[in-house]
């Protein structure tokens, strides 16, 4: 899914003219009065009169703005679901340059160094995902690599940049946020190509590429859905289907989580299906993983694109 999901909705996204932002890039708060709100500090935003400023130099915008946001103004009761989070973190991102292009050059590059070079210690957004990103790359099987609900793209983009050999191809169900994507993707040479598509009904033959990942996607769907989502997956994967969640005992909705994992209801989601020619595996790394094989791949052909 997308953190960007907002761009679909309102306002252009290059250009920043949205319902909710001004130009001083501060988000106003939904539903309160302004004058009932006492001024708040936290170590990167500024709550004030209503509205949610941000405290954050140029170098701040990065990925690691989702912990912060969360940590902040999660308690605050300013970012109750999904929505309420995309607002803040886009208006964020675009307060930190007059020009959004640059904004979003910034936040791109700032995040991208992050991840290529990673503090193997870390706890916050961007340490984290370096890791579950790198644990992904072990993982890949064959050149041809179709990342679904790849949101910013920071996967895809990383993938191809490390490894010459893999034609990486992003999509998320938002086309604005593969848009966002691509640009940046040609801006910064890379091989990494985005497209939009639906997760459930994906534009892709039968075993056309050879692993698919679905990096923190499952937990932004339904229940009901998980099951046709994997078989979407396995349709498409010549040889490999990897699946990374979040292990919560809850869905968090700050993240726009509606449902939640352990290792047991993974490996059950991954046999509710009859899968002939299929084994799986599940294990945990930062999260949960669900590795799926198929035994008897067909001879490679072209894939999407």
């Amino acid at each position: 899914m997308s953190n960007i999901e907002a761009y679909a909705h309102a306002g252009n996204s290059l250009t920043g003219q949205r319902p909710l932002a001004n130009r001083a890039g501060a988000y106003v708060v939904p539903g309160r009065d302004p004058g009932s709100m006492p001024s708040i500090t936290t170590p990167h935003f500024l709550i004030q009169g209503g509205r949610i400023r941000p405290r954050l130099g140029s170098r701040g915008i990065s990925n690691e703005l989702a912990g912060h946001i969360a940590a902040e103004l999660g308690p605050l009761g300013l970012v109750p679901d999904g929505p309420a989070f995309e607002r803040v973190f886009v208006d964020t991102v675009q307060a930190a340059h007059p020009d959004p292009t640059q904004a979003w050059n910034l936040f791109y590059g700032n995040t991208m160094r992050r991840l290529r070079r990673p503090d193997p210690g870390g706890t916050g957004s961007v340490a984290t995902f370096a890791r579950i990103y790198e644990h992904v790359m072990s993982l890949i099987r064959g050149t041809t690599v179709l990342d679904v609900g790849s949101c910013f793209g920071f996967l895809p983009l990383l993938a191809a940049d490390r490894d010459p050999r893999l034609r990486v191809i992003g999509t998320d169900l938002v086309p604005s946020a593969v848009a966002l994507a691509g640009r940046i993707s040609r801006a910064r040479g890379s091989r990494a190509r985005f497209a939009a598509a639906d997760l459930l009904a994906l534009p892709v033959a039968d075993e056309a590429v050879d692993t698919v990942l679905a990096v923190h996607v499952l937990e932004h769907l339904p229940a009901e859905v998980s099951v046709p989502a994997l078989a979407q997956l396995r349709r498409v994967a010549r040889h490999r289907v990897v699946v990374a969640v979040p292990l919560e005992e809850a869905p968090d909705p700050t993240f726009g989580h509606v449902q939640a994992f352990d290792l047991p209801r993974l490996a059950r989601i991954g046999q509710a299906q009859e899968a002939p020619g299929w084994s799986q595996a599940v294990h945990a790394a930062d999260g949960g993983w669900l590795v799926l094989d198929r035994s008897r791949p067909a001879p490679a052909h072209c894939p999407i694109g």
